[in-house]
């Protein structure tokens, strides 16, 4: 009987051991947010890396890399925390997603780090936390061309829209014929905005990016995936394109 009741004491005991280590860690709040910073690359200067984690457990990841086309796609998917550790699976934009895990731990100093298959923390493959730019960081109007009296100018308006997202608008003034006309929405996620073509048209499919450009002078707009590029003249006439640099007026 004695022996017995070790056995039943040590099972739960075990039970309860087990219980614990499955039970979800308490996240902490500071790390749900925008971490950025610039990973290694085998064949270029750098990727140009932005991670945000959001309290609902989903998670956004976008990629630049540098001295590429200047396209930034973004990966959603969902993120699991355990052992000071955020495990992020996406799936990608192609006709056949692809599934990807990344592996996330949490430095001190608001920092975390990409981890590798041999699991080290290594310098080079660490984000630090970034603050995100808001809908103030974007509102305003931007304008492309139309430098001289009566020449083709194509005006850029960013301003809110209901449930936070961004009402982006593209006019045309000036010159002759059609040019570029767009009204859209988009949601903004690791400081820059992200306008769903396919909701302006459903037979588009491609991701309209908006971003501060590098001089800080303006907006550049381009797709996320450079072979959509051409679905961005969709809304043009003449050859145009809503492609580009727009400078803040």
């Amino acid at each position: 009987m004695a022996a017995i009741a070790l056995l039943g004491a040590g099972l739960t005991a075990c039970n309860r051991k087990s219980k614990q280590e499955n039970e979800p860690q308490t996240v902490p709040a500071e790390y749900l947010c925008l971490f950025q910073g610039t990973l290694p690359c085998g064949d270029c200067p750098g990727i140009e890396t932005k991670v945000t984690f959001l309290p609902d457990s989903t998670a956004a990841i976008t990629r630049l890399y540098l001295d590429s086309d200047g396209t930034s796609e973004t990966e959603y998917g969902t993120w699991v925390y355990q052992d000071s550790t955020f495990t992020v699976m996406t799936n990608s934009n192609d006709s056949i997603p692809v599934q990807e895990s990344f592996v996330f731990k949490v430095l001190p100093d608001e920092q975390i780090a990409l981890m590798g298959n041999d699991n080290i923390i290594k310098a080079e493959n660490v984000l630090l936390k970034k603050q995100p730019l808001t809908l103030k960081d974007f509102k305003g109007t931007y304008v492309q061309g139309g430098e001289q009296k009566g020449a083709y100018a194509q005006t850029l308006t960013l301003s809110e829209a209901d449930n936070n997202r961004v009402q982006v608008n593209i006019a045309q003034s000036g010159g002759k014929g059609k040019g570029c006309t767009f009204t859209g929405t988009g949601r903004i996620i690791n400081n820059q905005i992200e306008v769903d073509l396919e909701e302006t048209d459903p037979e588009l499919s491609a991701t309209m990016v908006i971003r501060p450009n590098p001089e800080g002078t303006g907006m550049n707009v381009f797709v996320s995936r450079i072979d959509q590029l051409y679905e961005l003249m969709y809304f043009c006439g003449g050859g145009g394109s809503l492609a580009g640099d727009y400078i803040k007026k």
